[in-house]
C-alpha cells in the first residue's frame, strides 16, 4: 500500500514538473543555461496535478470543535476539561477560508498525459522509474536514447518534445533536450537520431541538441511528447521554456515518460 502511494505521489510530482514546472524566463550559456525563476501555479499542468490531487476526497472546510477536541470536554480557555475530555490545553480552530477547489474551466482545460511514450532504449529497475543505460549520458557516448509512441489525435500538426531533470538546478528549471518540428505522421525516433525536418532547442547548458549529464551520482529525467493543433514553427536554437509556455497554452494532449540514471 505504501508503495503504491509512492508511485502516486511520484506520478504527481513528474506531471506537475513535466507540463508546468518552475522557473521562468531565459536561458543562458553564461549560467548554465539555466532559466530564471518564476512561479507556475496558474500553468495548465500546475491545474492537472491539482485536478489529480482533489480528485482524492480531501475535504476543503476547516474542522470542527469536536474534531479538534476529539469529541468530548471543555474548549474555553482557562477552564479545566469535563469527565471524559482529554487533558491539556484546548486547541484553537484553525482560521482562514477553506483552499479553493479546482473549477469546472480549469478541469476541462487541463493537460492530461493522453498519448502512451516509451523508450526501447530504457532498461527494467527494481523500482521507481525505467533506467537509462550509461551510453545515453555523458558518461558514454552521450547519444539520445530511441523514444517510441502512440495516441497522437488526428489534426495534429506538429509533435514537441521535452527532457528535463526532475529536480531543478538552483531553484531553476533545467532542459536536457527540447526538439520541435516533428511531423504527427511520425510514431518513434531512432537512438541518436532525428527525423528531416526536426528543430533543435538550446538545452540548459547552453548549448543545442541533447545532454544528460548529472552533477551528482544520479538523476531522474521526464521526457515529454506534446501533440499541438498548429504548428509553432520556432527557429533552430530556440529558448526551450519560452516554447513550453506556448505549447502549453495550445496542446491538451501529451505522453510522459521518466527514466533514472545512477552512476555506477
Amino acid at each position: 500500500m505504501k508503495s503504491a502511494s509512492a508511485r502516486v505521489l511520484l506520478a504527481l510530482a513528474l506531471a506537475a514538473l513535466a507540463l508546468g514546472g518552475c522557473g521562468g524566463g531565459s536561458s543562458d550559456s553564461s549560467s548554465a543555461g539555466s532559466s530564471s525563476s518564476e512561479a507556475t501555479s496558474s500553468d495548465t499542468a500546475g491545474t492537472t496535478a491539482s485536478s489529480a490531487a482533489n480528485s482524492g476526497g480531501a475535504g476543503t472546510g476547516a474542522p470542527s470543535a469536536t474534531d479538534v477536541t476529539g469529541g468530548g470536554g471543555s474548549t474555553v480557555p482557562g477552564e479545566q476539561p469535563s469527565a471524559g475530555g482529554k487533558h491539556g490545553p484546548p486547541i484553537s480552530q484553525p482560521k482562514g477560508a477553506p483552499e479553493p477547489g479546482i473549477t469546472p474551466q480549469q478541469r476541462r482545460e487541463a493537460t492530461v498525459a493522453s498519448m502512451a511514450l516509451q523508450s526501447p532504449s530504457s532498461q527494467s529497475s527494481s523500482g521507481g522509474p525505467q533506467a537509462l543505460p550509461a551510453q545515453y549520458t555523458c558518461d558514454g557516448e552521450g547519444t539520445s536514447p530511441a523514444l517510441r509512441w502512440q495516441g497522437v489525435p488526428q489534426g495534429s500538426a506538429e509533435l514537441v518534445l521535452f527532457a528535463m531533470n526532475t529536480r531543478p538546478v538552483g531553484g531553476e528549471l533545467f532542459f536536457d533536450w527540447a526538439v520541435a518540428g516533428l511531423s504527427p505522421e511520425l510514431e518513434e525516433i531512432e537512438a541518436g537520431k532525428l527525423p528531416k525536418g526536426a528543430v533543435v532547442g538550446r538545452n540548459s547548458f547552453g548549448r543545442a541538441g541533447y545532454e544528460i549529464c548529472p552533477e551528482g551520482s544520479g538523476e531522474t529525467y521526464v521526457f515529454v511528447l506534446f501533440a499541438l493543433p498548429k504548428s509553432l514553427s520556432p527557429s533552430q536554437g530556440f529558448e526551450p521554456l519560452a516554447l513550453r509556455k506556448a505549447v502549453a497554452e495550445v496542446s491538451g494532449n501529451a505522453g510522459l515518460l521518466a527514466l533514472s540514471y545512477a552512476r555506477g
